[in-house]
């Protein structure tokens, strides 16, 4: 009777499989592994050269994976003998940092609002010649507006935006309007809030404005997020803008661009210095890195376009 059992119980328990092992998936993993290492091998670089002396540098026969005694020589350095700081008050870097952070975002935020009011228009609502102005607002971004930076200059020079501190201008107010490319970007985000919801709003009696504030701008929070990102790094790494339209004998006006070529020119007397040439620049890329932990999130679902909102 046991014996007749036992074999019931093996035949209506399940068999244990072993889970297949994917080839496929695991060399995936090991490109992506490899190519992530590969992406941040230059940030460990510059962050291991910022803390190695300069002799030790020079004593070196081998790369450096790890210094013998960390230093922070190059930091010192960088703020400690900034020859331009009787000029502006603070640091230089600093300064640079702050006029880039007001340039940049001056700009960006003024240009997002537009830019999403009007891909607002084009997606949910019908007006005269629409396909046609959008073919428009689209054909805008294959323009190389590089090439005309020097028409550019000259029409700025002739409204007296090139002089003084009215050079600031160029580099703001072009920017304060709305982006064929961001629009671009922005409608077929928009396409997916459901009209359901705008005439909802419109029924219980809100207006324009109050839809576009209080409904659409939330509900395009990763979109918007995703291009500020997009827009940020572009104007905070901008080195030509500000180096044709700023004055660089006046140290107040330098960008975070302009600063970090200041100090490196003035203050590293050689070539070998490397650690204060990497702490310069790992300085300055500290507020990017927290503007993306920051948004990271939001970042991958604007880019993904985030789904339908219904």
């Amino acid at each position: 009777m046991d014996t007749v059992m036992t074999k019931n119980a093996d035949v209506t328990a399940p068999a244990k499989r072993k889970k297949p092992i994917y080839v496929g998936r695991i060399i995936i993993y090991a490109i992506l592994i490899v190519y992530t290492l590969w992406l941040l091998a230059p940030f460990a670089v510059i962050i291991v050269t910022s803390f190695t002396t300069t002799k030790e540098y020079m004593g070196a026969t081998s790369y450096i994976w790890w210094p013998e005694q960390f230093s922070l020589e190059g930091y010192v350095k960088l703020f400690s003998d900034d020859p331009y700081i009787y000029y502006v008050g603070i640091p230089t870097l600093l300064n640079g940092m702050l006029n880039t952070m007001w340039i940049t975002l001056v700009p960006l935020c003024s240009g997002l609002l537009q830019s999403l009011l009007v891909a607002y228009c084009y997606s949910k609502y019908d007006f005269p010649c629409k396909n046609t102005l959008f073919m428009i607002t689209v054909t805008l971004m294959f323009v190389p507006l590089g090439a005309f930076g020097f028409v550019g200059y000259m029409f700025y020079q002739n409204i007296g935006w090139t002089e003084g501190y009215a050079s600031w201008l160029p580099l703001v107010i072009p920017g304060l309007f709305a982006s064929a490319g961001t629009v671009f970007f922005l409608r077929p985000y928009l396409d997916g809030i459901g009209k359901e919801i705008i005439e909802a709003a419109e029924i219980d009696g809100m207006g324009f404005w109050q839809i576009f504030f209080a409904i659409v701008i939330p509900l395009s929070k990763p979109a918007l997020i995703a291009q500020f990102i997009f827009g940020f790094v572009g104007g905070y790494n901008n080195y030509a803008g500000a180096l044709v339209y700023l004055d660089t004998a006046d140290p107040s006006m330098w960008t975070l661009q302009i600063a970090m070529n200041k100090l490196i020119a003035y203050l590293s007397e050689s070539d070998k210095e490397y650690n204060f040439n990497c702490a310069t620049a790992l300085m300055a890329m500290v507020p990017l890195i927290v503007v993306y932990l920051f948004c990271q999130r939001f970042f991958i679902e604007g880019i993904t376009f985030g789904g339908g909102k219904e």
